[in-house]
């Protein structure tokens, strides 16, 4: 599935009920059918996604989520419980989800796996998605040496309307951090972090005390990969969009990026600076001279992992394969022009984005 040398057919069905129970409450999960390549899997949970931002009804290009086994109890298809289905309204160039979760693997980020699809609800054209590997216990199993850690959403807490609350350490929001996978142990391993961090942050101590909950190589990879792809929405410019794995082993965290479609952007866009990120940790490790030095040996080594030539013949490709779906999408709501010079967008950044980062850095 997760290939991109074609486009998925996806058919999803949602009896009347299902429908309007949707339009009342889109968050819950009701009863469909669905079918990719022709092969059907009936009763399956299905759910609208996003919120500020991106969330859209039926009515226009919904995320989406479908879960196989939310019904009928360990229903799997081809092993997996569930996936994400990403509209790209954010995106007028289809890309960029897809290209930021291979600079992600290639810089050795635990990241989801992407595909595209043109989906249909109920027979409706709903264009072209992104097929997203749900983070769950199988995808933990993928990219984790001991994949029975604890597994929190950092996205932010969503009250209606634009009232929100980002998630991150250390401001008292430690309980409203969601576990997806593991054993409740009443947030103390995210409490932990936060602890420490208000004890040590801004002292000399601060990287060796952070360094016993936190996988600080981890994290550096990570961050170095967040601005090779210019995410402003996760976790150093935004403190959103990213999860959080303790690895049981070692107890250490580290950030894992979710939700890609705002890359590709530079910092100062959003009135932001990758030299002072918004993160709390990633701020505190900014201002601490070893840390910082052992991030910009990360950006060194993620400068080295990826191929410019290489990307861009990727890039290439997943155009090649999405264009005509983009530009003939029904419900996209960027107007078919743009989409050609947001594709070029991504191309460029692609083949001067090593030459900008080494240039910050002094690399």
């Amino acid at each position: 599935m997760f290939t991109h040398d074609r486009l998925h057919t996806i058919d999803i069905e949602l009896p009347h009920d299902s429908w309007n129970a949707l339009g009342i409450d889109p968050f819950t999960y009701v009863a469909g059918n669905f079918t990719i390549d022709g092969e059907r899997i009936d009763e399956v949970g299905v759910r609208l996604r996003g919120k500020v931002g991106s969330f859209r009804t039926l009515g226009g290009k919904p995320k989406l989520k479908i879960d196989f086994n939310r019904i009928v109890e360990s229903q799997r298809f081809y092993g997996l419980e569930s996936l994400s289905l990403n509209s790209s309204v954010a995106d007028c160039s289809y890309l960029k989800e897809v290209v930021a979760a291979k600079v992600y693997a290639d810089a050795g980020v635990p990241t989801s796996r992407t595909a595209y699809a043109q989906v249909r609800i109920n027979g409706a054209d709903y264009g072209l998605y992104i097929i997203v590997e749900t983070q769950d216990d199988r995808f933990l199993r993928r990219t984790m040496d001991d994949p029975t850690g604890n597994l929190y959403d950092g996205k932010y807490v969503w009250y209606g309307g634009h009232s929100y609350t980002l998630l991150d350490f250390s401001e008292g929001n430690d309980t409203l951090y969601q576990l997806e996978e593991g054993e409740y142990v009443a947030h103390a391993d995210i409490s932990a972090v936060s602890n420490a961090l208000v004890t040590f942050g801004g002292t000399d101590a601060f990287y060796a005390e952070l360094g016993q909950f936190v996988s600080w190589p981890a994290l550096h990879r990570a961050w170095a990969a967040e601005e090779w792809v210019g995410q402003n929405d996760g976790y150093c410019i935004n403190k959103n969009n990213y999860r959080v794995y303790f690895d049981p082993s070692d107890g250490r965290g580290q950030l894992i990026p979710w939700d890609n479609d705002n890359t590709f952007l530079y910092d100062y866009q959003w009135g932001r600076s990758w030299a002072s990120p918004y993160g709390n940790l990633a701020g505190a490790c900014m201002a601490h001279a070893d840390c910082r030095a052992d991030w910009a040996v990360a950006v060194g080594e993620l400068l080295s992992a990826i191929d410019p030539t290489e990307l861009g013949g990727f890039v290439a490709e997943i155009d090649a394969l999405t264009s005509a779906a983009a530009i003939h999408d029904p419900r996209r709501e960027c107007d078919a022009t743009s989409i050609p010079g947001s594709r070029a967008h991504v191309s460029t950044w692609v083949s001067q984005r090593t030459a900008e980062v080494q240039t910050r850095w002094g690399l």
